[in-house]
C-alpha cells in the first residue's frame, strides 16, 4: 500500500526528507515550555529561516547552475551557508545556550544578506539577484528592526569587501543597478516597519476589546459563584450534625467543602483582577490605608493549598499609612502571590517572604520568592501587557495591572531576579502628604 501511494504521488521519495526536516523543526519547537510567548515565536522564526537556508541554498545552486544558469555561482559559499543554518533548526533545543542569539545573528547575516548581495555583485546586478536581495530584506525584517538592520548593514559591508578581495576593482561594482536598487529596498523596509507599527496598534485594540469582554464575562459569573459559595457554607454548617457515621468520613467531607470554598474564593479573586484591569485604576476611590494590615489580610484570604499553607513569611510590616485603595492593593499582593506559587510549583522548592519598611523617601514593600527566578530577557518585558512567562501560562495582564494600579497612586513596582535563585519585587510608595 505504501509503495502504491509513493508511485501515485510521483515525487514522494524526494519530499520525504523535507517532511522529516520540517517534523524535526516543529518537534523541537514543541519542547520549548519554559519561555515567554515572544521568545517562542522568535525561536520558531529562527528555525523557519534555518530550514529555508538548509533547503534553499542547495536547491537554488542547482536551479541557478543547471536549470536557469546564471553567470556566477559558488558551491563552496553555498555549502558554508547551509552548514551555518543547520544549528538554527534546533534553536528551541538550544534556547538555554547563551551563544545562540549571537550565533543566529552571525549565521543569518552570512547566509542571507552577505551571500545574496555578494551573488548580486558577482552577477553584475542581474534582475534575479536584485529580487533575491529584496526577498532577503523581507525575511530579515520579520525579526526585530535592530536585528534586521545590523544583519543587513554587516552583510552588505562584508559582501562588498569580499567582492573587492576576490580581485574586482571598485569600477566592477554595478553602480547603475545598485543605485536603482537602494530606493526600492528603502521603500520595502519602510513598508515593513509600518506593518509592524500597525500590528502594535492592533495589539492595543485587542487589549481594549479583551478588557471589555472580560469585564462582561466576570460580571455574569459573579452570581453563580456567589450561589456556589453560599451552598458550600450551608453544607459546612449542616454536615457535622448530619454525619454521625464516623469521624474519618465526616472530616473528609468537611475538607472537601473547605476545598470547594477555597476554589470559589480563588476564582472570585481572578474575576476581581480581570474587572479591575478593564477599568481605569485612577477612577477607584483613594484613601489612607494601613499597608501592613492590607498585606496580612490579603495573605490570610489567599486560597492556599494544604501543602503551601506555611510557605509565606511576613517578616516585618509595622503600621504605616499610604494613599491608595486597599482593595486594589490586595489584588496586587494576590497577583504576586499567585505568580510566586506557580514558580514554586515549577521549581519544586522555594518560599515567599514579605516585609514592609520605611525609607527616607517613602515606604516600600519587598515581595521575594526563592523559586525559579527569571532570565534577563524576561525581566525586560515582564510588565508588558499580554506578556506571559512561561509561554501560554495565563493572560499576561496581571503584572501590567499591578504596575498601572501603583502608578495611579504615584507609586511604582520594579523587579530584580537571579535565574534559578530568587525573584524580588519592590513596591515603592510616597509618604502621604500632611
Amino acid at each position: 500500500m505504501e509503495a502504491t501511494q509513493e508511485q501515485a504521488s510521483g515525487d514522494a521519495p524526494q519530499t520525504r526528507p523535507a517532511m522529516k526536516l520540517w517534523r524535526a523543526v516543529f518537534e523541537s519547537a514543541s519542547r520549548t515550555t519554559l519561555l515567554d510567548e515572544e521568545s517562542v515565536m522568535r525561536l520558531r522564526r529562527i528555525q523557519m529561516v534555518g530550514a529555508l537556508g538548509v533547503l534553499g541554498h542547495p536547491l537554488y545552486f542547482v536551479i541557478w547552475s543547471y536549470v536557469f544558469p546564471q553567470p556566477y555561482e559558488n558551491i563552496w559559499l553555498r555549502l558554508i551557508c547551509t552548514a551555518l543554518f543547520v544549528p538554527l533548526l534546533f534553536a528551541s533545543a538550544l534556547s538555554h545556550k547563551r551563544w545562540l542569539p549571537a550565533y543566529a545573528l552571525f549565521a543569518i547575516t552570512v547566509g542571507m544578506p552577505f551571500a545574496f548581495i555578494f551573488f548580486y555583485l558577482e552577477n553584475h546586478g542581474s534582475l534575479v539577484w536584485a529580487e533575491s536581495v529584496i526577498i532577503a530584506v523581507v525575511v530579515l525584517y520579520h525579526f526585530s528592526a535592530a536585528f534586521a538592520t545590523i544583519a543587513l548593514i554587516a552583510g552588505a559591508a562584508g559582501a562588498f569587501a569580499m567582492f573587492v578581495l576576490a580581485g574586482h576593482s571598485m569600477a566592477g561594482i554595478p553602480w547603475a543597478s545598485l543605485l536603482l536598487q537602494i530606493p526600492i529596498i528603502a521603500f520595502v523596509i519602510a513598508v515593513l516597519v509600518v506593518i509592524k507599527l500597525d500590528r502594535q496598534l492592533l495589539m492595543e485594540q485587542k487589549r481594549r476589546g479583551m478588557a471589555v469582554a472580560l469585564a462582561t464575562v466576570a460580571h455574569e459569573l459573579r452570581t453563580p459563584l456567589t450561589s456556589l459559595g453560599m451552598t458550600a457554607t450551608a453544607l459546612r454548617n449542616r454536615l457535622p450534625a448530619a454525619l454521625d457515621a464516623g469521624a474519618p468520613q465526616r472530616e473528609a467531607l468537611l475538607q472537601a467543602v473547605a476545598r470547594l470554598q477555597a476554589d470559589i474564593a480563588h476564582v472570585n479573586s481572578s474575576i476581581e483582577l480581570l474587572v479591575a484591569n478593564s477599568k481605569d485604576p485612577r477612577s477607584a476611590r483613594q484613601e489612607l490605608f494601613d499597608i501592613g494590615s492590607a498585606v496580612r489580610e490579603s495573605i490570610e484570604r489567599f486560597p492556599f493549598e494544604p501543602e503551601h499553607q506555611h510557605i509565606v513569611t511576613i517578616e516585618t510590616c509595622e503600621p504605616m499609612l499610604v494613599m491608595g485603595n486597599a482593595q486594589l492593593f490586595a489584588l496586587v499582593i494576590t497577583n504576586l502571590t499567585k505568580n510566586a506559587l506557580e514558580a514554586i510549583r515549577r521549581a519544586g522548592k522555594g518560599d515567599i517572604r514579605i516585609r514592609c519598611e520605611g525609607t527616607p523617601t517613602g515606604i516600600r514593600v519587598i515581595f521575594r520568592d526563592t523559586a525559579t527566578g527569571m532570565p534577563p530577557h524576561v525581566l525586560a518585558k515582564m510588565f508588558q501587557p499580554f506578556f506571559s512567562y512561561p509561554a501560554h501560562r495565563g493572560t499576561g495582564i496581571g503584572l501590567a495591572f499591578c504596575r498601572d494600579v501603583l502608578r495611579s497612586w504615584n507609586a511604582s513596582i520594579s523587579c530584580r531576579s537571579v535565574e534559578h535563585e530568587f525573584t524580588e519585587f519592590e513596591l515603592q510608595f510616597p509618604r502621604p502628604k500632611g
